[in-house]
């Protein structure tokens, strides 16, 4: 018995078609590990390279983020476009008139505003009695990597924690304490009086991030 199958392995890989299924198979055996160390190396010098420019990149003359021409006066979380330097506060209530970031006493609840980031992206203010939020929608690529050149070292360090696509979002009411929390579907964060959520539409490849504020329920 097992001399008969012995003979029928034999028969079974003299044949040539099995000699060239197990060519293909080591071929691309041997082909699918080439890519994947190719790729790991890739990706490794891509990393390097990013991490070598936030030293190397000589620092620019004015921050885009601690030493902006507005000063401190973010008081809710603010939208970083990484690749410009762009900021666009999440702003909910109105500002006060004596006091740099900080609210006007008296606030208005019955009206809603449409406007847009310096990057063109729609954001849409509701300001009324049950519900104050800011919602704005960002692209769902990945977005372009951050540009050292807008950012002195120290922040180039805090937005490297948290750069994990094209946009991160920022608390920038103390410049001497910045916190940067990271753009990504399904992320929730309570600052202060505020909570920031992302989401993602999937169909229509944007995401959504929210920001909710908790100042005055009526």
């Amino acid at each position: 018995m097992l001399k008969t199958l012995q003979e029928k392995l034999v028969n079974l890989l003299s044949k040539k078609w099995l000699h060239h299924l197990v060519i293909l198979y080591v071929g691309g055996l041997f082909l699918l590990c080439a890519g994947l160390h190719i790729g790991n190396e890739m990706c490794l010098e891509t990393e390097a390279a990013f991490w070598k420019s936030l030293v190397t990149t000589p620092e620019p003359e004015t921050c885009a983020i601690c030493s902006n021409s507005r000063g401190p006066t973010f008081h809710a979380p603010c939208l970083l476009d990484l690749s410009t330097g762009n900021l666009a506060e999440l702003a909910i209530y109105e500002p006060s008139c004596r006091y740099s970031g900080e609210l006007s006493e008296n606030q208005s609840l019955d009206h809603s505003v449409i406007t847009f980031t310096a990057n063109g992206d729609p954001m849409f203010i509701d300001r009324l009695k049950d519900i104050q939020r800011c919602v704005t929608y960002l692209p769902g690529e990945k977005g372009e990597p951050m540009d050292p050149e807008h950012y002195c070292r120290n922040c180039r360090a805090i937005l490297a924690r948290a750069a994990t696509t094209g946009y991160v979002l920022l608390d920038l009411y103390h410049l001497d304490e910045i916190e940067a929390y990271p753009i990504e579907e399904g992320a929730e964060y309570n600052i202060r009086i505020y909570s920031v959520s992302v989401t993602c539409d999937i169909e229509n490849n944007y995401l959504t991030v929210t920001n909710i504020g908790h100042l005055l329920t009526c």
